[in-house]
């Protein structure tokens, strides 16, 4: 459940209305770690399309077969997209938009990998110049409170996109404390950090190869946490039960204003979306 803490913005293109579609093809793949890759997707279209924040969240539709026409997908609603023969149904994840670039028409989406790889991540892996995609939206949730002192931002590697975004478009300088839980070591990017922020990478296999602690790491961390006591901000997003956690911490026991704390579960355990 996705709870933004000031609801100022109206979700666009994720409710029942038709939603606004862009077109698009891939333009180009770039292996960014072993567990991500970029996907650039572009198109006139492009040159159009206005987001709302920096963890701006998309449908991604993509084809289920070479010859699907995405272009059928015009003027449909999401549920309606979701009740078509399967020969026409486009497959529906929600992902993040880590750039826009309006002058060229692209715009640049990560993808985590991770096992088992899904129909989503494997058509990343396996994208070429000139496929086809499609997404509408979108919607973003960043937003602190204007008297924000600090803030803490906590993710693992779904969020990666989303949290890059979020600390290149700040504009001031702020006591940033970033938390970040990765599969393993060689998951470690470059951020677009600024002074003032603090990075803290927690790869899940400390314990040795093939070890994951499904977030643990990232959970016992923000509890051992030294944060400040003026008013602040906190964006989380990971699996859910690991949020689910962090913020049961953060407002019972840290007894942070629940209004301060925005939190996705971006994934669950065991499941794909739409389950």
């Amino acid at each position: 459940m996705v709870v933004p803490p000031t609801p100022t913005r109206a979700p666009v293109g994720l409710t029942g209305r038709p939603a606004r579609l862009f077109l698009a093809h891939v333009v180009r793949r770039t292996p960014l770690t072993p567990h991500m890759i970029r996907v650039t997707l572009g198109s006139d279209s492009l040159t159009k399309f206005v987001g709302d924040g920096p963890d701006q969240r998309i449908k991604l539709l993509l084809p289920r077969h070479p010859a699907q026409d995405m272009g059928r997908l015009y003027g449909l609603t999401p549920k309606q997209m979701r009740q078509l023969p399967d020969t026409e149904r486009p497959l529906i994840r929600t992902y993040t938009i880590r750039s826009h670039d309006p002058a060229a028409g692209e715009v640049e989406i990560d993808f985590a990998l991770h096992m088992p790889v899904g129909p989503a991540t494997q058509w990343a892996i396996d994208a070429v110049p000139g496929q086809p995609a499609a997404f509408f939206g979108s919607v973003a949730a960043y937003n602190p409170p204007a008297d924000s002192r600090w803030q803490l931002i906590v993710g693992d590697d779904t969020a990666l996109p989303a949290v890059a975004a979020i600390l290149e478009s700040s504009s001031a300088p702020q006591p940033t404390q970033v938390y970040l839980s990765v599969t393993t070591a060689s998951g470690v990017m470059p951020l677009p950090t600024r002074d003032g922020a603090a990075v803290t990478w927690l790869p899940r296999d400390s314990d040795g190869p093939g070890h994951d602690d499904h977030g643990a790491s990232l959970v016992s961390a923000i509890s051992q946490a030294e944060l400040p006591t003026a008013p602040g901000y906190v964006w989380l997003a990971a699996e859910q039960s690991v949020v689910r956690d962090i913020r049961a911490h953060l407002v019972h026991e840290r007894g942070m204003d629940r209004g301060r704390v925005y939190f996705s579960g971006y994934w669950s355990r065991g499941k794909s979306e739409g389950e």
